[in-house]
């Protein structure tokens, strides 16, 4: 890129003492005069291109609305040799051909007068140091970090931009107290800048980020001290702090070389991130291209689950639970459906996942649950009876219960036309969220029902601690319930407990008559699944009678002599 003088005076802002630099909205430097080369400590070459906004951290991103007289803003810069610091003023105007003329003078005499005067001297080297440092932990911070990478890049300098993110560690600051959390976060900063290696900056980028800039490393160099601090986090103790035996921590690893900046490779770095943590944590992720292509697909899946919502791109199918001694619906569990007529078409193993990494899935929840009820008021028939799905998320959501509770009761629904399905796995992760739902909503006639019941290690032990009203029973269970396996043995002793407990029992995944005849020996009395009946359009549902409801969707066809098939999984 070549350096385009500014038009006009040109040799003036050549030779003077001030520095001037011409930018794109973007604040990429086009040109800069040799005042504004000495004040960086880069050569003219060096600076094209760059983001003058990160080399001068603090600098504004463009002119001060309406023109403003007071947009000057005044920012401190370490000095090229590391003697001191600089205090800058920084004014940002406008240029011709959408450009920016940014002017840079040096007021340190100024502000070192205006101190004294005040009597602040002794408070300079203060104030001077909070501009690039975290308070709590004394490491560079956010500003300091992007500085150095920009300026790493602008050198031409090859290296590495490692991004490191604590696990679970809000959980710290919730169980325990932001001290304590605080505490175990000066401990963790301490053992990371012992551990980065001279010459390497370390830095604290957020509230549980760290990151690091490490030049003139290759990547083998760079997962080698990515996994130094990985494992030095997790052979920390948290001694004193209870039910935190361990932390660890997830990084992503961007590779940078001339040509990029700072905030592509910040990117990069995350995008790594979420990858580690997408594969169980723990865990070093060096940035590929696939991992953009995962995070364009997940950002748009996103856009598309909020549009949906919006715009009433979401629809409900209803699968049918089919009582097997007299093939009578009792019931329908009400799927979520996205069609909102773009490609390619995702299902709800898609969607649902992409909105649980967000807070969408609270909205999502809440439509689901407001739509069921808002049916069940038009269609007042007491043989129409819904189930829905909770997601592990909602369980945080202390309103939910309120919410539900208060649309029940403005809309005069009987409650026992109404159920919650909470898979077992969600439940025991988050016991104590589980059981306070479960009880606020099977006071009020609710129906509770733990699903996917049998997946988890501890199932028969959280029963007890759970108000539910029936089980799911887990679908891989019902697979080979017809040809002899253990997992006979093992739907009869869940059926026998939930008996004793006076629990209602639904197999999930009936795909074929036989099934169906040993669930009834079994004591299975009501099922649903493909062979029972297809999820259809809640709304071709309810167009017809409402006696048709009460029935089997499609019947029964005889048993087959030929081997079972492999069960269909019915997404949820």
């Amino acid at each position: 890129m070549a350096a385009q003088p500014v038009s006009g005076p040109g040799a003036v802002l050549e030779s003077t003492d001030t520095a001037f630099a011409l930018t794109d909205l973007r604040a990429h430097v086009r040109w800069v005069n040799p005042a504004m080369t000495e004040l960086l400590g880069l050569s003219t070459e060096q600076c094209l291109g760059r983001a003058l906004t990160a080399l001068l951290a603090g600098a504004p991103d463009g002119p001060p609305e309406g023109g403003a007289e007071d947009g000057d803003v005044v920012l401190s810069l370490p000095r090229p040799d590391g003697a001191g610091h600089r205090w800058l003023q920084v004014r940002c105007t406008k240029a011709e051909d959408e450009q920016m003329l940014y002017r840079v003078v040096d007021v340190t005499r100024w502000r070192e007068r205006e101190l004294r005067d005040a009597g602040l001297t002794k408070h300079q080297d203060e104030l001077l140091r909070l501009v690039d440092e975290d308070p709590l932990t004394g490491l560079p911070n956010r500003r300091a970090l992007t500085r150095e990478l920009e300026r790493q890049l602008a050198l031409g300098t090859r290296g590495a931009f490692l991004l490191l993110d604590l696990d679970h560690f809000k959980d710290i600051n919730d169980l325990h107290g932001h001290p304590t959390g605080d505490r175990v976060m000066c401990s963790l900063a301490s053992l990371l800048r012992d551990r980065i290696g001279s010459g390497q900056l370390l830095g604290r980028l957020s509230g549980d980020e760290f990151a690091a800039v490490l030049a003139d490393v290759d990547e083998r160099q760079a997962v080698a001290a990515a996994d130094r601090l990985r494992n030095a986090i997790a052979a920390i103790p948290m001694t004193g702090v209870a039910g935190a035996s361990r932390v660890t921590v997830s990084i992503g690893i961007a590779m940078f070389e001339p040509g990029v900046g700072w905030d592509e490779v910040l990117a990069f770095a995350d995008m790594a991130l979420y990858a580690s943590k997408a594969a169980g944590r723990n865990r070093a992720t060096v940035y590929e291209q696939g991992h953009y292509q995962d995070t364009a697909l997940r950002v748009t899946v996103v856009e598309r689950v909020r549009a949906a919502l919006s715009d009433g791109g979401f629809v409900l199918h209803a699968m049918p639970m089919v009582k097997l001694g007299s093939g009578r619906v009792i019931g329908h569990e009400l799927l979520l459906r996205l069609e909102d007529g773009r490609e390619p078409r995702l299902g709800p193993g898609e969607f649902l996942l992409a909105a649980e990494r967000s807070d969408l899935v609270f909205e999502i929840d809440r439509w689901v649950a407001d739509k069921a009820i808002q049916t069940l008021v038009e269609h007042p028939y007491p043989g129409l009876r819904f189930n829905v799905n909770v997601s592990g998320r909602t369980l945080e959501d202390e309103d939910f219960g309120g919410f539900v509770l208060d649309r029940l009761t403005a809309a005069g629904v009987a409650p026992g036309r109404l159920g919650f399905e909470i898979t077992e796995t969600a439940a025991v992760t988050n016991l104590d969220a589980a059981r306070s739902l479960a009880q606020q909503l099977r006071a009020s006639g609710c129906r509770i029902t733990l699903d996917d019941f049998g997946s988890g290690f501890g199932s028969f032990v959280h029963l007890k601690q759970l108000p539910i009203t029936g089980l799911k029973i887990d679908g891989e269970f019902i697979h080979g319930i017809d040809y002899g396996s253990r997992d006979t043995v093992l739907v009869q002793g869940l059926v026998d407990i939930a008996r004793g407990l006076g629990l209602s029992v639904v197999a999930e995944w009936v795909e074929r008559a036989s099934q169906v005849e040993a669930l009834s020996r079994l004591g299975v009395r009501v099922a649903q699944g493909f062979h029972l009946g297809k999820p259809e359009p809640l709304d071709d549902l309810l167009a017809r009678p409402h006696g048709v409801w009460m029935r089997r969707p499609m019947p029964m066809p005889p048993a087959s002599s030929e081997a079972p098939a492999p069960p269909v999984v019915e997404p949820q």
